[in-house]
């Protein structure tokens, strides 16, 4: 018997019994809907922890912090301020750990920093200085790996040419760290303060056209009689700001001033010989941001990272633990609505045993016309696998009906109805490609797997009881 003729008798027999079929496949479409729409959710789970993460930041990065965690921290001075706990067996964070991350597979992009304590610096801009920034973020930076971090000029220009080490590159609210040391009341603002008049406030300056200067503490600053005092300035360097940066995910783009990395070492060595500061060593970077070419890749990475001594930090290593909570979730889903699966699977079962017994006389022809023993099993199996196969794509249309209506009606309302995480703006049910392939075959092989002993039982029936029997 031909694989054509073979299709046209299943076709035949199910639309011949096309009431008991339709109920068959109906099970299957519940059954595959409840799976489908299930995992969906955990899909929409998934896209929405990754949104939150990467909202928190790059998903892409790894974060390695030197022997003193937490804080501004002035690398190779006597006293160190800021928190964290540091540890001298750590790796140095120097050249040689930097060219040796930049040459990392899968690593793109290397970002060093040095942070530089802002209570060994004044800060200051106007005429005479009036405007004092009471607190900021400083960092040595490669001005040249701005772009590459993603860092986006609101205001200037990322700094290039040869004139770039007193330069300045400040976050979005830096400005208003400033205060008028000449204002009586209220001398500074906050980042979109409303104002008496309604309006809104602004920096006491224009950072792009006032130049900031930068002076370097002397806090041990001689009196007339040979005694010290502190609080006296020394070395001061007028700085041209090159750009101000757009507000993104990373806190440094809001508060931070970023200088040149080679400035940053030149203000921490003259801070130690200002202050006499003993036993210097080579100033080391606080921190190195790494971005890897692809988010599978950053596990691997910072286990190579870890296991050299490293303390690193990443979104990534907080994205596999929640998603290994999600997927106890997700399995938990899938697990109910494969009971539904089940259901369906006893529902083909019964239905072709039935098929058997109605059709005993047929297969009785069959058996004496010549047809192979294979041919009668394969024509059993077939009917199977087509009511899973019809139900499978039938409840695939429907489960993406189902995904529209959830997804259009409101994430909120559906997210309570199930308990499961969303952020409000990724769509609570997503159905992937491999999802609607993986529903058809599994629906098919549930069909077949059914369908496998009522064709086992099909074949073993006496062509000559078969045929007398009516």
């Amino acid at each position: 018997m031909k694989l054509f003729d073979m299709i046209i008798m299943c076709l035949r027999n199910l639309w011949r019994r096309k009431g008991r079929t339709l109920l068959t496949v109906i099970g299957v479409i519940i059954g595959c809907c409840a799976i489908i729409v299930m995992i969906s959710l955990g899909q929409g789970m998934n896209a929405a922890m990754d949104n939150m993460l990467a909202s928190w930041g790059d998903l892409n990065a790894i974060t390695i912090y030197g022997n003193n965690r937490g804080g501004n921290v002035v690398i190779g001075v006597e006293s160190v301020m800021g928190g964290g706990s540091g540890s001298d067996d750590r790796p140095k964070l120097d050249e040689e750990a930097l060219e040796m991350m930049r040459n990392l597979d899968h690593v793109e992009t290397v970002f060093p920093k040095i942070s530089v304590d802002s209570s060994y610096v004044t800060i200051t801009a106007g005429k005479n200085g009036r405007y004092r920034a009471s607190w900021m973020e400083i960092y040595g930076v490669d001005f040249s790996a701005l772009k590459k971090m993603g860092y986006v000029p609101e205001q200037g220009d990322y700094p290039s040419g040869d004139d770039t080490l007193h330069t300045i590159v400040l976050g979005n609210e830096a400005a208003y760290q400033f205060r008028d040391t000449k204002k009586k009341g209220q001398n500074s603002y906050t980042y979109k303060q409303q104002m008496p008049d309604g309006t809104w406030s602004e920096p006491f300056f224009d950072p792009m056209t006032e130049s900031i200067q930068i002076y370097i503490n002397n806090t041990k600053k001689p009196n007339d009689d040979g005694t010290y005092q502190s609080g006296g300035r020394a070395y001061e360097f007028k700085m041209t700001t090159a750009a101000v940066l757009e507000r993104d995910n990373d806190w440094q783009t809001v508060y931070s001033l970023m200088i040149d990395m080679d400035f940053a070492k030149e203000i921490i060595n003259s801070y130690n010989r200002l202050n006499n500061v003993k036993d210097t060593k080579e100033p080391e970077f606080s921190q190195i941001k790494l971005w890897v070419d692809d988010i599978n890749n950053v596990d691997a990475v910072e286990t190579i990272l870890s296991d050299l001594g490293y303390n690193t930090s990443s979104m990534a290593s907080q994205r596999k633990s929640m998603q290994g909570e999600l997927g106890v979730v997700q399995m938990v889903l899938g697990c109910l609505a494969a009971i539904s699966l089940l259901v369906a699977a006893i529902g083909i079962t019964n239905t072709m045993i039935m098929s058997i017994y109605e059709r005993t006389r047929e297969i009785g022809i069959m058996k004496v016309l010549g047809c192979f023993i294979s041919n009668i099993r394969v024509v059993f199996l077939m009917e199977a696998g087509m009511i899973g196969l019809l139900g499978g794509a039938i409840g695939t249309v429907i489960s993406y009906i189902i995904s529209a209506v959830m997804n259009t009606l409101g994430s909120d309302t559906f997210a309570n109805m199930f308990g499961i995480y969303t952020d409000g703006s990724s769509p609570i049910s997503i159905i992937p490609i491999w999802l609607v392939l993986l529903a058809l075959a599994f629906s098919t092989i549930i069909g077949l797997i059914s369908g496998f002993y009522p064709a086992n039982r099909a074949v073993k029936i006496s062509a000559l009881e078969a045929i007398k029997n009516e």
